[in-house]
């Protein structure tokens, strides 16, 4: 034991840190004084172990070579083991080791279950359990059914399990060795926006109206991609979603003839990809809809790619439902070559937080690298203060995600078809949004405006979200042709009809991931875009809509957008294709470096005078849905300009940060610096830097 102990005293980093802090959803443990909570009275397995120095991959060997087993970071500098009392007494012996606090039940219920108490305890619920080791789900099952006899397990699947039971139950439940942590089953939907106008008979479009402007793929700058050929061939993306048309790849919407790879049915008990809603389908066709019914006219954003369609329809619930192997629905995806994956469905609750799909979504994205996941924001956006702006913070999980690219919905350019009236005259009006300008808004009138609906960050743990944004108004697109499938926002004919939400700015965003991996590829000889540099390219190349569309009015009057890109209202901006493919003085850095706790990367090049631009995305490992704060591995850049001026960002929040400045001609360095990377792929955590000067 003490030649294990002192492996961790010799190989932790050398420059104290002294952590002072265990930041809990439960709570923030205090631990500038050392804290040590071990007693023989208590029965407990997991613990939490803080350092006095950043945690090295030495650390965790060193831990694991003292027979605890280690399984997930807690900031600061603390990770969460298990391990007998006499194993973690003889630990605290160690000078380097600044707190041993049990891992309590009431740290593993997330904050998102209110209250549990016993005003509340006979109340019957059902929740989601996660256990730290998914060899040992079936163990934790059996101990969670000897609780109660009314305790009823049910489906279960990966790391996580279904439990209905009374709420009185859950700190026994937690109590239990190997539980991780215990949240309530979140509900999701479908992200196109509810807005209670009553869709009035259609008349046949014969396609003589169109202005160019009905797909949203012309506000995007696709036009530019589609002349250089980028259309998506030899790409794969997958969409999971209430469904695609008739579920049958020889009789489906012809839009869709030759474009569908594979189908599943991954929603419960679902037996086929068929959608019987048609939301699915309209949002395939936003991403890769050939256009054939319309001549051409109403093609999906990269409309030569393939996808890979995932119906999460369940005709027991007949809604969506998630699969509970969520990991195995994209690994799924994965393995039929898909490299972007779109998702216009969320939890319309619990904002801000993140959960354990959230985490799962992270996990899948560390683990693989190169496929990029896409989640809509949501269309939760209100004014409920009734000032005439947004109010923050009403993104939901997934979307809360650190790696995924979240989504939030701007304005198309569009007066007539679909929904075409005032904010004002929507049923939710009087409640979300009350008053000006706001309420004088129109929906696809301002290509700078933001959707009245669109869904705000930051997350609970200040994080900016959503990334970017698209047009997500009056968006045209393939209309599901199965019996009883909806209309959504009005048929155009037959063939198409419209519908707004983030979840239509979604499948845009994702085809114009698709052209944009495509563009790495093919014209810039990167084999294999990893999912941080697609990310990283797309928001670099974002257009600016500071400050909205109703002008620099101040905030007191409503002002939509405050602050230059990145916010919370436009994240990095309106996805801009054209900008994409025109590539002016574009260097790119994808995962070929890897920086370690304190090691500095740097990077020397010479540019020309004019505006320039950096922005470095790295995939972050998964955080614990008991911390309060998602960040695991934080890493820092800093720009120095030819004019000797240092752009720098210190961001511990995000896994992204960005720079810009005029400079003149001259040498640039780049320094990019691993702050603290506890939980790395073999110590040091991969990033993707995009750099540009126009």
């Amino acid at each position: 034991m003490k030649t294990a102990m002192s492996m961790v005293i010799a190989l932790i980093a050398s420059s104290a840190f002294a952590g002072t802090e265990i930041k809990l959803n439960s709570g923030t443990i205090s631990t500038q004084k050392k804290v040590i909570q071990i007693t023989e009275s208590l029965n407990s397995s997991e613990w939490i172990i803080q350092f006095q120095n950043h945690i090295t991959e030495s650390t965790k060997a060193a831990l694991k070579d003292a027979g605890l087993t280690v399984y997930n970071y807690i900031p600061e500098d603390a990770l969460v083991v298990r391990g007998t009392s006499a194993q973690l007494q003889r630990l605290s012996q160690n000078s380097e080791v600044q707190a041993i606090v049990p891992l309590q039940a009431f740290m593993k219920l997330s904050p998102t279950l209110g209250p549990v108490s016993s005003v509340t305890a006979e109340k019957r619920e059902t929740f989601l359990v996660s256990v730290f080791d998914q060899a040992e789900r079936s163990i934790v099952e059996n101990s969670v059914r000897a609780l109660n006899k009314n305790v009823l397990v049910q489906k279960s699947a990966g790391n996580s399990f279904v439990v209905t039971t009374d709420r009185g139950q859950l700190l026994s439940i937690a109590a239990l060795s190997g539980v991780e942590n215990i949240q309530a089953v979140t509900e999701i939907e479908s992200l196109h926006a509810k807005l209670g106008v009553e869709i009035l008979p259609w008349v046949a479009g014969d396609y003589s109206d169109l202005t160019g402007y009905e797909t949203g793929t012309k506000v995007m700058g696709f036009d530019a991609a589609w002349a250089m050929g980028l259309t998506g061939q030899n790409q794969v993306a997958a969409m999971a979603d209430t469904g695609l048309d008739s579920g049958d790849i020889n009789s489906i919407h012809r839009d869709f003839s030759g474009a569908v790879k594979s189908g599943y049915a991954v929603g419960m008990f679902g037996k086929t990809w068929a959608d019987p809603m048609g939301h699915g389908t309209h949002v395939a066709g936003s991403v890769l809809g050939r256009g054939t019914a319309s001549g051409g006219l109403l093609k999906g954003a990269a409309y030569s790619a393939k996808m890979v369609a995932q119906g999460m329809w369940s005709p027991i619930l007949n809604n969506l439902s998630v699969p509970s192997n969520l990991a195995g629905m994209f690994n799924q995806a994965y393995d039929d070559g898909a490299r972007v994956h779109t998702n216009s469905w969320g939890a319309a609750a619990n904002f801000g937080a993140y959960e354990k799909m959230a985490a799962t979504v992270d996990q899948v994205m560390f683990d693989k690298e190169d496929i990029l996941i896409l989640f809509a924001a949501g269309n939760s956006g209100v004014d409920k203060n009734r000032d005439g702006k947004i109010d923050p913070n009403s993104v939901g999980t997934p979307g809360t995600a650190k790696n995924a690219l979240t989504v939030g919905a701007s304005e198309n350019l569009l007066s007539t078809g679909g929904i075409q009236r005032k904010v004002s005259e929507l049923k939710p009006a009087p409640e979300n949004w009350p008053v000006a300008p706001v309420a004088d808004d129109k929906l696809s009138d301002n290509v700078n405006g933001i959707a009245v609906f669109s869904s705000r960050g930051p997350t609970n743990d200040g994080r900016l979200k959503p990334d970017i944004v698209a047009p997500g108004t009056n968006i045209l697109s393939v209309r599901d042709q199965q019996t009883g499938a909806s209309e959504l926002w009005g048929a155009y004919n037959a063939d198409y009809t419209y519908s707004g939400g983030t979840s239509m700015a979604t499948p845009l965003t994702a085809g114009a991931a698709v052209v944009a991996r495509q563009f790495l590829i093919e014209k810039k000889g990167i084999a294999k875009p990893s999912a941080a540099l697609v990310k990283a390219y797309l928001l670099h190349t974002a257009s600016e809509m500071f400050p909205g569309q109703f002008g620099e009015i101040g905030a007191s009057r409503g002002q939509e957008i405050l602050t230059l890109r990145p916010n919370n209202d436009e994240g990095y901006g309106r996805v801009n294709v054209q900008e994409v493919v025109a590539s002016p003085n574009f260097l790119f850095l994808d995962q070929s470096s890897a920086v370690a706790t304190g090691e500095t990367k740097v990077f020397t090049f010479d540019v020309p005078a004019g505006k320039f631009v950096a922005n470095i995305v790295w995939t972050d490992a998964p955080g614990s849905t008991n911390a309060s704060k998602a960040l695991v591995n934080d890493i820092d850049f800093a720009v120095h300009l030819p004019n000797g001026r240092v752009l720098a960002n210190h961001d511990s929040v995000n896994n992204h940060s960005f720079v810009q400045e005029v400079t003149t001609a001259g040498s640039v360095r780049i320094l990019v610096n691993g702050v603290n990377v506890p939980m790395g792929k073999n110590g040091k955590q991969p990033f993707a830097l995009v750099v540009s000067v126009h």
